[in-house]
């Protein structure tokens, strides 16, 4: 009988074993050994070689402002540990894990009766001629896959590129081919898109195929976030999330207003009592949530003191018949108008932030509030009618009261 057992707790062990590799690989989506470092100085380089950290890189992302190092915990040793041991002896130093981004894509809702095209623009009093001036505009958008054959983007002026550290783009094609159409796509009755029809978009996708679904990592994030400034990107949609607050990726968000840059990001899908997502949650990106046509708050939105504003997002018709609610949705709506005063009307992000907060049609409880941040986004004028409010910005330092 005892030998029995013991053959069988052999058998259970060599099961695990022969299994592990893939449950190692499924760990690694989650938590993988890399760290990141912003600027490391001469002591912490000495410091990594001297310790058995594997460096991989140092490249100087020299449009967002600094130099990131990519490294490998030396091996037995967790990146949790790695981290601790750094900030302990380099209390200065910009570290953080090579988190992972999701998408903010959100499936629950949106298979029933969709609102119509004009009834989603005359939510925000979008202007059909606001979308005739936007030859010359550039816009980012970091995602997943692109579909460039669709319909709606046929004849859209299209520059995209891949960061994913190598590995295949993810074969996910239908979000970020949603938001691309939203944004330059051909008008349609069918379907929200051309809010920007001629302006040029600049696409990184960062994303790569996993058992959790498309998968990203940070490192790519800020990658792609250099590219798109490189390429003369003032205004860049972001429908992604972590749940990490990464230290490098703050790091870099605050550079982007040094750079005038703004960063619009979805709020997150994780349900009112969800802890932040990031960027959204950084306090120089611009946070979107979303809401139905008619204002009402999205049941699967997070909610938290780093919210902005609100724009439609709850049963959109869009290219894709199952990408039609969430916050990713709402985000390309608050782009478009900023883009637009920003690159077409001259004026400076901060300024632009301010009037689309100004601007807001309040929704909940009066003034600012953690559902619906200053309300539901309303688009200014045409450029000869914009007025800048004269207030402070409460975006760039201080969002919220």
């Amino acid at each position: 009988m005892f030998a029995f057992r013991k053959s069988f707790i052999v058998f259970l062990g060599l099961a695990w074993f022969a299994c592990f590799p893939a449950a190692a690989n499924r760990i690694a989506d989650v938590q993988p050994d890399r760290v990141l470092i912003a600027d490391p100085s001469p002591a912490v380089r000495a410091y990594l070689i001297q310790s058995g950290f594997a460096i991989e890189s140092a490249e100087q992302l020299d449009a967002v402002g600094f130099t990131l190092l990519t490294a490998r915990s030396p091996r037995g040793l967790r990146v949790e540990e790695s981290l601790r041991d750094l900030a302990l002896r380099f209390p200065a130093a910009i570290v953080a894990r090579d988190d992972r981004f999701d998408l903010a894509a959100d499936s629950r809702l949106g298979r029933g009766a969709m609102a119509k095209p004009d009834q989603v623009l005359t939510a925000i009093d979008w202007q059909p001629d606001e979308s005739e001036d936007a030859i010359g505009i550039r816009v980012g958008v970091i995602d997943s896959s692109l579909n460039l054959a669709h319909p709606a983007l046929r004849g859209a002026i299209i520059v995209q590129r891949a960061f994913t550290s190598g590995n295949a783009p993810t074969a996910q094609l239908e979000h970020g081919t949603a938001i691309a159409a939203m944004l330059v796509g051909r008008a349609s009755g069918e379907s929200v898109s051309g809010l920007l029809h001629g302006a040029s978009l600049y696409y990184a996708g960062i994303f790569r195929d996993s058992d959790h679904g498309p998968t990203a990592s940070s490192a790519d994030f800020l990658r792609a976030v250099n590219w798109l400034i490189q390429s003369g990107v003032t205004v860049i949609n972001a429908s992604v999330t972590s749940t990490s607050k990464n230290d490098v990726v703050a790091y870099a968000t605050e550079m982007l207003v040094r750079k005038k840059v703004v960063l619009v990001a979805a709020a997150g899908n994780n349900g009112p009592s969800a802890p932040p997502v990031y960027p959204a949650a950084f306090p120089s990106v611009f946070a979107v949530t979303a809401v139905s046509v008619k204002g009402d708050g999205y049941s699967y939105a997070n909610v938290g003191d780093y919210i902005d504003i609100s724009a439609p997002g709850i049963d959109l018709p869009t290219t894709s018949r199952r990408i039609t609610s969430g916050t990713s949705l709402a985000a390309p709506f608050v782009t478009a108008v900023l883009a637009r005063l920003v690159q077409a009307c001259g004026i400076s992000p901060t300024e632009a932030e301010v009037m689309l907060q100004a601007n807001a049609r309040d929704l909940g409880p009066r003034g600012w509030d953690s559902h619906f941040g200053w309300g539901l986004l309303q688009a200014p004028l045409p450029c000869t009618s914009v007025a800048i409010p004269p207030q402070t910005s409460f975006s760039a330092v201080n969002p919220h009261p």
